[in-house]
């Protein structure tokens, strides 16, 4: 057994290296958990400084383990501890390394690397679904020949210590300590300065990796902007303690964690936002990659004055969808919209030896490559998860590809794709690259004991969403006692979009699980261009979640579609939904966008009118009619047609969506459109209506 004060000879000299250089590194110590706990004590004894330990339990003094990720963000310690063997959570795992002081040391605890792809890893059921489990884990092999491959401090329980190189870029032969460049970070500033007091539609776009002290720079700029009401909008209030933390100290003001308003600066969240519209002179979004870009659009239409700021690698829920799709809309529609772009890190010097390590084994900085290849020559293919890990570029382009279009991408998906069981990955290729990836969950096969219990809301066994979800609406436990494929995600790169490569690929999935499967559907968060993709492919809406998600302020919707020729379920669920969306337009949903509810409607079946209702209609529209008059009967004639409205404008859907489905108020409409006088919106109202006849006349006369 290697003599520890060797270890601890070897450490001094390390410590010393990076404090000089301004670099943190990572320290490996692997062996018997008994023999890494006592290495970890007694390294911890000797730094006596400030370390945070994350363990879930009692072997490690002084350690914890938060149920949350954010619960570790947002804080800075001198080294700090992870201790593998309370299982490898890689949300856990990077957000620690982002706490890590310059001059630090990430400690992280695991048995020998040769063992370690047998280890019962206490994590990997986190990532299994039930019913599924399996022993083996492709995570943690990758894990193991990827981490050999670095250049990191390593003390083994049966070969020693092995030295970290000295970083290329570092300049420890000088005599002088590395000054951190901030002349990025105060041009960031003054960039934010000039949008508070310079004209207005001129948003700025902030865009940083981790460490560069964008949200940093909201804070010193909030304290340059004494007399501006500022608010500071993100999806929680810890993504905005480190700007609230900076403006108290050039303020000299006192902070608490919890406080969520200081001098001029208020934190205020997406959906309150949208909700009440709080005035102010200038808007913050921080971390808005997290917030989805309809979201965003819409804060963006409702303040002429907005600072946007987002981490492009991060240890959060956020997309790279963000950067592609939201800076286009800027740049297309806000000529002088400005971008800042945060390089240099302020945290800790260039070149950080622990944030390159954990990009690497994470796959954080998996980038997507635009192709221009035609797509007469694409293919589809099943790819296995065993497959990924011995082709790490592969791997790289279906990482990249996920975070690409999906804007609640978090660092444990790299974990669910290599050790989620019961799962399917399909994709598209051009020429060797992939363009399309398709994600699939098979859920359900149940026995009837277990379904029973499902249906009446005593049991929810994970990783049967999909299934559960249509057990418990059709009272029926036959239902999760057969198979269902759920589409957990689905991707197309940017520049094959719009031409029909999604619908492909569907397909191609579709042809793969029909033998074993009874259905096939997804769940996602809802807006009218992403229902229309899959209604387009044939899938049928049968659930809206009651209540919008507070992150993304979209309501959860179910749509599936039959895999035999039996599509029983499927026409009763969807007759369901139909009967019951009627009514909660006008409770639940009545202020869904108007633009969802006409893509909903646009494809539920239809029922039969009779003529006298057609009379009826008739006359009225002769006559010098209200609203009051009209409700009624045109409430019943567009549920009998519920896709007559598609055909309209988008203003007139507005209207008759807003006053004749959702029951709003003509004086409630008047206000949300800005306009003066009753006489104004009854015109509107009534050109409207008229509109959709015309529209729809040889069903209607």
């Amino acid at each position: 057994m290697p003599d520890s004060k060797l270890f601890k000879q070897h450490l001094a000299p390390l410590l010393a290296q990076l404090q000089l250089a301004k670099h943190r590194q990572l320290l490996l110590i692997t062996g018997e958990k008994s023999w890494c706990y006592k290495e970890s004590q007694a390294l911890t004894n000797q730094l006596t400084t400030n370390i945070y330990i994350l363990a879930n339990g009692e072997q490690l003094s002084n350690s914890q383990w938060p149920e949350h990720t954010h619960q570790i963000l947002g804080q800075e310690f001198d080294h700090v501890v992870y201790d593998g063997f309370s299982g490898i959570y890689p949300d856990k795992f990077a957000a620690l390394s982002g706490t890590v002081r310059a001059g630090g040391l990430m400690v992280v605890l695991l048995p020998s690397l040769c063992d370690l792809t047998q280890w019962h890893d206490p994590a990997l059921s986190k990532f299994q679904s039930h019913g599924h489990y399996q022993t083996l884990s492709y995570f943690n092999q990758r894990l193991a020949v990827l981490i050999s491959q670095l250049d990191i401090a390593h003390f083994d329980q049966h070969t020693g210590w092995q030295s970290a190189p000295v970083a290329k870029h570092t300049a420890i032969d000088k005599p002088a300590i590395i000054e951190l460049d901030l002349t990025e970070q105060q041009h960031c500033i003054e960039q934010i300065i000039k949008t508070a007091n310079g004209r207005a539609n001129r948003p700025l776009l902030i865009s940083a990796d981790r460490g560069r002290g964008k949200s940093a720079a909201l804070g010193f700029a909030a304290a340059e902007l004494t007399d501006k009401n500022i608010i500071i909008c993100a999806t929680q209030p810890r993504a905005v303690q480190t700007s609230f933390k900076h403006l108290a100290s050039q303020l000299n003001l006192p902070l608490n964690k919890a406080q969520k308003k200081l001098a001029n600066l208020s934190y205020v969240a997406p959906d309150v936002l949208l909700d009440t519209l709080p005035k102010c002179d200038i808007l913050f979004v921080d971390e808005a990659a997290a917030i989805p870009v309809p979201i965003l659009l819409k804060i963006l239409a409702s303040y002429p004055r907005i600072v946007f700021a987002s981490t492009i690698i991060g240890y959060e829920g956020n997309g790279r969808g963000y950067t592609l799709r939201f800076k286009r809309h800027l740049q297309q529609h806000y000529k002088n919209m400005r971008s800042v772009t945060l390089e240099q890190p302020i945290r800790f010097a260039k070149y950080d030896p622990l944030e390159q390590h954990i990009r690497t084994l994470l796959a954080l900085d998996s980038s997507y490559q635009a192709t221009n290849f035609a797509i007469t020559t694409v293919t589809h293919h099943k790819i296995s998860q065993q497959q990924l890990i011995d082709d790490e570029a592969q791997l790289r382009q279906v990482i990249a590809l996920l975070a690409l279009a999906h804007y609640q991408t978090t660092v444990n998906d790299l974990r669910q794709i290599l050790d989620g069981t019961k799962q399917k990955l399909f994709i598209s290729k051009v020429n060797e690259q992939i363009i399309g990836v398709c994600l699939v969950a098979i859920e359900g096969g149940f026995d009837a004991a277990l379904a029973e219990q499902i249906v009446e809301k005593k049991r929810r066994p994970q990783g049967h969403l999909l299934a559960q979800t249509l057990a418990q609406i059709s009272f029926d436990s036959s239902v999760i006692q057969q198979s269902t494929a759920r589409i957990v995600r689905i991707a197309v790169a940017p520049e094959y979009h719009n031409q029909g490569l999604g619908q492909q690929l569907l397909s191609f999935v579709e042809q793969q699980v029909k033998a074993t499967c009874a259905w096939i559907g997804a769940s996602f968060g809802v807006n009218s261009p992403l229902l229309a993709f899959w209604q387009k492919s044939l899938f049928n809406l049968v659930k809206i979640g009651y209540k919008a998600d507070k992150t993304t302020a979209e309501h959860a919707a179910l749509v599936i579609k039959p895999l035999t020729i039996n599509s029983e379920l499927v026409n009763r669920l969807e007759l369901q939904f139909s009967q019951h969306f009627s009514l909660q337009l006008l409770t639940h949903f009545s202020h869904l966008e108007p633009t969802l509810v006409s893509t909903v409607m646009s494809k539920l079946p239809h029922t039969s009118l009779s003529q006298n209702d057609k009379n009826h209609l008739k006359q009225l529209l002769s006559s010098n009619y209200t609203l009051f008059d009209i409700q009624p009967l045109l409430w019943r004639i567009i549920w009998c047609y519920p896709d007559s409205l598609k055909n309209c404008s988008d203003d007139f859907q507005w209207l008759l969506i807003r006053l004749t489905l959702q029951g709003w108020s003509l004086e409630e409409a008047k206000n949300t459109l800005n306009l003066t006088g009753k006489n104004s919106i009854n015109q509107l109202f009534k050109q409207a209506v008229n509109d959709w006849y015309k529209k729809n006349y040889f069903r209607l006369c």
